[in-house]
Order: structure tokens, then C-alpha cells, then sequence
């Protein structure tokens, strides 16, 4: 089961009231029954979403499972019922190297389940599509993680071209500060939603009465439904954040709950803590929220080594720091979200150093790109796992759509790594130089201008090279398109910083 709307807390938080609550040792029951030993005290608690296995990544870090139990929704589960882009809580240790770490127990819960509805075309510009479920807007991309349970039939396609009204899906991502839920996982669990299909909510309750209650604009009928994780003593109230399971009829906008599940966002003190998330509720630094949680990031610094500048609504961020009183004292903050997009073939690999190049086109300089273990890895031609796929797996010649940030002397780190079918160069980057000789330098590749380049505005207009020069000054961030690979552009646009 899991979340909901504008008035959804992070499953972090219950993770956490779960796995630290129990203080000085013990033993905490994590579903389904099963008692982990000895998970209270002052371990690392990781949050994010995964980006591989081989044990477990998440927000970079691999964390060895080999004795770590599994919560998936409430029940006790295995390291083979997760997969990419789902949002875990990992607790346990990491190791002084800040790459590796040793997981005791991994939690996952999904943010939503149900029917679609209202689902837009995909944007030209920013490649997104968003649909309603259940009330919530979801916003999908490129980068969500696409799949399908066991119970769909084998050869079903579903991607971000083939999703569609009435799909019953079930939900991993983040919230925004507009209360919109970005997906980073979207199973398909069955092709049509049916009066059968099991949906999932949660939120703050509203509007009680003896046979019923709100969340959000969706109406709960509780009459049937059993109540769960109550302390006693406990009665169901407005303002409790509950999570319901049940069945939902579009019809008259009703849930026909089977279960009623008590959530504690009490947050324990912790002296490690990161979690992935996006920026909510910000007054200054010092005051905002990630995921709910309040975070003071006064003294936090970049992971550059940077003071702590720029932070606003909606910036997706890594935060490091611990827990005091309920508040992430912030130590330091790495952006997620990645200006950096190359469309190109891969000319090089370096497996001892985590970098490959990508050359643009013949005689071009090439552009080194940097993974790690945060770097998450897929193939859209060959059938490869997408659990095991990684730098291991490229290919010399492979043609690769690669987005990231951090520039570098002569590249960038990557976030993402998809290899496709041949298409177009495209080079995403902030202007280096006009050359003497013509042209615009982004990443370190030189691209020539002729009388067929068309130059474009931040919102999309046509506009004289002059004018695409005066926008587009160095260090303004810009796109070039390369259609015959021949390095002569064919579109340049100055493009809008996220």
C-alpha cells in the first residue's frame, strides 16, 4: 500500500518510526510478522531511489543485502522483489570510502495505485506527459522507469509513448512543491482498471462521519474496512494520516475501503542520514522541507565544497546531515536534477577509471563521461537486464542518449545512461567560445554554422544568429543539433536552466 496528494508524507518518515524508534536495541516489526533484531540506535538511514543492483544503489552508495531483511509493502520480502526506480529507505552502515556500506534492513512502499485519467501527449519541449490518479497529477519522463507485473501479458508494450487512460498502475516517485508526484517507477499492473483492481491512498483525513471520511477529493467508505496499526485507545480522526486500501469506483468517486492502516510520522533523532528528494516549502536556507521533512541547510555546503546558494521550490537535491529534534541538520547538498544532454556514439570505454567518450562526429573532440554507482543504466535495443546492465555492458559504436551535470574539464558525471537507435547528435551544454572561425563551442566540440542553421529563443521562437548571440553568451546553457553527424548544426537554442 501506499501514498497520495498534497498531503502525503515521505514513507522515509514511517521507515523511519519503524526502524529507529525502538532505541537502545530491541527488536521492531517491519510487516508480515517479522521482527528485525537490534535496528534501533544511531545507523545510517539512506533514502532514494534505486539506480542498480549487485546488492543494492541508492544516492550512489552500494549497499551489500547479503544480511539485510526486506519490507515491500508491509510484507517481508527479497532483494528480487525490488527493481530500478523504486524509492527504498535503506538502514544499516556506510563505509568510510562514501561508496559502499552494509544495508540490515531495505523498506519499500509505493507512493500510489489506481486508474488513469486525463493523460496529455507528450510535451514537445520538455519531453513529460502527466496524468490524474486518484486526484493526484503524476508527471512522467524519459527517466521514469517503466515496467509491467508478472500478470500482464508477455509482449505487452508500455512506455512513455503507450500509456494510456484506464491503465491500473502503481506509483514510486517524489513530490513536488505544487503537490504533483514526479514518477521515477510506473508498474502497469493491469491493462484496464476494473471494479476489482486494488487501489492505494494516503493522506490526512477529512470530513469524517459514522460510515465515511475524505482525502483529498476522493471519498472513503470505511464501513467494511479494517482497522490496522491503531494505538490503543486510538479512534479514527481528522487530521490523521491513514493509508487505505481498497477498491475504487470512477462512477461516484468512492474507495470502498478493506483496510485502514494508522501511519506515525514521528521522526527519531539519527546522526546519519541522506535522503533523495525535492525541495518543498522554502523560506531560505535554512528553513525548507524535503519529502516532508524539515531541513536547516545554514551550514550545509555543496558537495563541491561550495557554500550552500541557489536552493529553491522544486530543485531535486541529496541532502546529508542527521536528525535533531525532528529537523535534518543539513552538511551537505548535492543538486540530482542535470542541465547536461548528449546524443552521440560512444568512440571509447574505460571500465578502471568508471568513464567512457562520446565523439560527435569524425575528427570532433570527444566528450568524457563519468559514472558511478549513481549512475543508472539502460538499454532500449539489446536485451539486456536492466538490473545487471552497467559501463560493463557498452559497447564501442553504441549510440547513447547520456544526461548529467557537473561539468568537468573536458565532460561531465552522468545521472543516466540509455543506450538507443541511431539518431541525431544533440549536445545540451553551456557555450565555451564563438570561435574566430564561426560556429559555437559547447562540451568542448566545435559546431559550424551555415545559411540552412535555424537559431531559436528560451521559448522556442526563430530568431537571427545575431540575436541567438546576444541570448546566448558564454556560459549560457544551449542546445546544438546535428542531424548528418557532419558537426554543421542544424538547430542551436538557448535553452532554460531547471
Amino acid at each position: 500500500m501506499k501514498m497520495n496528494n498534497l498531503f502525503k508524507q515521505t514513507s522515509l518518515v514511517a521507515a523511519m518510526a519503524l526502524t529507529l524508534s525502538a532505541c537502545g536495541g530491541g527488536s521492531t516489526d517491519l510487516g508480515g510478522g517479522q521482527d528485525i533484531a537490534g535496528i534501533g540506535g544511531s545507523g545510517f538511514v539512506s533514502s532514494g531511489t534505486i539506480t542498480g543492483f549487485g546488492s543494492v544503489i541508492v544516492n550512489g552508495v552500494r549497499f551489500n543485502t547479503d544480511s539485510a531483511e526486506f519490507n515491500v509493502e508491509g510484507d517481508k520480502g527479497a532483494e528480487t522483489d525490488l527493481d530500478l526506480g523504486m524509492i527504498v529507505q535503506v538502514q544499516g552502515t556506510i563505509n568510510s570510502d562514501g561508496t559502499t556500506g552494509t544495508a540490515t534492513a531495505v523498506y519499500f512502499d509505493d507512493e500510489l495505485q489506481g486508474p488513469i485519467t486525463e493523460i496529455t501527449a507528450v510535451d514537445a519541449i520538455s519531453k513529460t506527459r502527466s496524468f490524474k490518479l486518484l486526484g493526484t497529477t503524476v508527471i512522467i519522463d524519459n527517466n521514469t522507469t517503466f515496467d509491467t507485473d508478472e500478470g500482464v501479458p508477455t509482449g505487452t508494450t508500455f512506455n512513455l509513448e503507450t500509456i494510456k487512460n484506464d491503465n491500473n498502475v502503481e506509483i514510486s516517485g517524489l513530490f513536488n512543491a505544487d503537490g504533483a508526484l514526479i514518477a521515477t517507477r510506473v508498474e502497469l499492473k493491469d491493462i484496464t482498471f476494473d471494479t476489482a483492481s486494488i487501489v492505494e491512498i494516503e493522506g490526512k483525513v477529512s470530513d469524517l462521519t459514522a460510515i465515511g471520511f475524505k482525502i483529498g477529493n476522493i471519498k472513503i467508505d470505511n464501513s467494511s474496512a479494517k482497522l490496522d496499526s491503531f494505538p490503543s485507545g486510538t479512534v479514527l480522526a481528522n487530521g490523521q494520516k491513514v493509508e487505505v486500501e481498497g477498491t475504487f469506483n470512477a462512477q461516484n468517486n468512492t474507495l470502498s475501503a478493506t483496510e485502514i492502516e494508522y501511519e506515525d510520522y514521528s521522526l527519531p533523532d539519527t546522526e546519519e542520514i541522506e535522503i533523495e528528494g525535492i525541495v518543498t516549502d522554502f523560506t531560505d536556507s535554512s528553513s525548507f522541507k524535503v519529502n516532508g521533512i524539515s531541513v536547516n541547510a545554514a551550514n550545509a555546503i555543496f558537495e563541491d565544497g561550495a557554500a550552500v546558494a541557489g536552493l529553491k521550490d522544486n530543485l531535486h537535491i541529496e541532502v546529508e546531515g542527521k536528525i535533531v529534534n525532528g529537523v535534518l541538520i543539513a552538511e551537505e547538498i548535492e543538486f540530482e536534477d542535470g542541465n547536461i544532454e548528449v546524443h552521440a556514439k560512444i568512440s571509447s570505454i574505460d571500465v578502471t577509471n568508471n568513464s567512457f567518450k562520446l565523439q560527435p562526429f569524425a575528427n570532433s573532440a570527444e566528450i568524457t563521461v563519468s559514472v558511478s554507482y549513481g549512475t543508472q543504466f539502460e538499454d532500449e535495443v539489446n536485451d539486456n537486464s536492466a538490473k545487471t546492465f552497467n559501463i560493463n555492458n557498452l559497447v564501442v559504436g553504441n549510440f547513447v542518449e547520456v544526461e548529467g551535470k557537473t561539468p568537468t574539464a573536458n565532460g561531465f558525471k552522468a545521472n543516466y545512461v540509455t543506450v538507443e537507435e541511431q539518431g541525431e547528435v544533440i549536445i545540451q551544454g553551456y557555450v565555451q567560445a564563438y570561435p574566430t572561425t564561426g560556429g559555437i563551442k559547447v562540451l568542448g566540440v566545435t559546431f559550424s554554422f551555415d545559411n540552412n542553421t535555424e537559431f531559436k529563443d528560451a521559448s522556442g521562437n526563430d530568431v537571427t544568429k545575431l540575436r541567438f548571440k546576444e541570448a546566448a553568451v558564454i556560459g549560457t546553457l544551449v542546445s546544438i543539433k546535428d542531424e548528418n553527424s557532419d558537426g554543421i548544426a542544424e538547430e542551436a537554442e538557448v535553452e532554460t536552466e531547471d
